[in-house]
């Protein structure tokens, strides 16, 4: 139906021009109107009345309003009188080629047409403004798209606005015939969303390990485990690299997230095994401990085949299960 309604409107002032003239004439050279002239008249005024309805059911449909807000409040304004201007006539049709009022030349079924084209002339203003909004600034809106879906204007309130700010403006533009200003400035306007657009995908995916990290970084597990702390500090920064560099590969910001993650859990592991031994050997559990770890050892070296290593190191009978399998 769209479609249809796009190829019949580039068409409708043609169907519409000179219409009028023909039914201002009549009544002013002194002699009354014949019926059928009177009927062609109301039939012409008809026929511009349901071009201008056809025009605002597509100005409704394809939400202009959006796009070329003043072309379409006018219109707007000028569909209301040409409603209440036809439902006179549809009343008394053979007031077609009667003058519209006292001081005008016009006939009312001349009005209507002359309303009608009106209306239609700034519904397919709008529409043209819409067309070029869409053509040059689709890559903007569908980069909005990802900032939403990131949470941009949730986290970013600041940056969010501002560019949303500059976007209307560029649209203003566009409907002013500011084409050529507008597409000078697209390309460090992508760059500004660009900068947000990492900044939200690296909230989301590193938000809270990034947070986890700052509270590591100063407390007594970054004394204890230094070099295991900085392992989960340079993967979380290797992930951030990647980021700005590929913001949109996604499988590969999660997995390098997901290591980024397991590091932060690898310091909390190793953290919680030191506090055991800690506690073990301040309350003289040195041996329940070595004992408990000898029995899981046991248990492996025997599923692998190998026996009884008791009489080696843990790190002897680890290493007799690597080669094993």
């Amino acid at each position: 139906m769209r479609m249809k309604l796009g190829i019949v409107f580039g068409a409708l002032l043609l169907n519409m021009t000179g219409c009028k003239t023909l039914d201002s004439v009549q009544t002013l050279g002194g002699s009354s109107p014949s019926n059928e002239q009177v009927q062609v008249a109301y039939d012409r005024a008809d026929a511009a009345y349901q071009e201008a309805q056809q025009a605002m059911y597509l100005a409704n449909m394809e939400s202009l309003v959006e796009y070329d807000r003043i072309r379409i409040d006018k219109a707007q304004k000028e569909w209301r009188e040409l409603e209440k201007n036809f439902a006179g006539l549809k009343a008394k049709p053979f007031e077609a080629l009667d003058s519209a009022s006292f001081f005008s030349s016009q006939t009312v079924s001349g009005e209507i047409i002359a309303l009608s084209q009106e209306v239609v002339a700034l519904v397919a203003g709008a529409q043209a403004a819409k067309q070029l909004i869409l053509s040059v600034l689709e890559p903007v809106r569908s980069h909005f798209a990802v900032l939403d879906k990131f949470a941009a204007k949730e986290h970013f309130p600041k940056q969010y606005r501002k560019l949303s700010d500059i976007h209307k403006k560029f649209r203003a533009m566009l409907v002013n015939g500011q084409q050529p200003d507008v597409e000078s400035r697209l390309e460090q306007f992508n760059a500004q969303m660009t900068a947000l657009e990492v900044s939200a995908v690296e909230r989301h995916y590193l938000g809270e390990i990034k947070s986890q990290l700052r509270v590591i970084e100063t407390s007594l597990k970054a004394k204890v485990l230094p070099s295991v702390v900085q392992d989960a500090a340079n993967t979380s920064e290797y992930a951030k690299v990647y980021i700005q560099n590929n913001v949109r590969d996604y499988e590969q910001i999660e997995d390098k997230a997901r290591l980024a993650k397991l590091q932060v859990l690898r310091v909390e592991s190793l953290y919680q095994e030191h506090v055991k031994r800690k506690n073990a050997l301040k309350n003289n559990q040195v041996e329940a401990q070595l004992l408990t770890f000898e029995s899981q050892l046991l248990a492996l070296t025997e599923k692998a085949g190998l026996g009884d290593l008791r009489h080696l190191s843990f790190a002897e009978q680890l290493a007799a299960v690597k080669d094993k399998l």
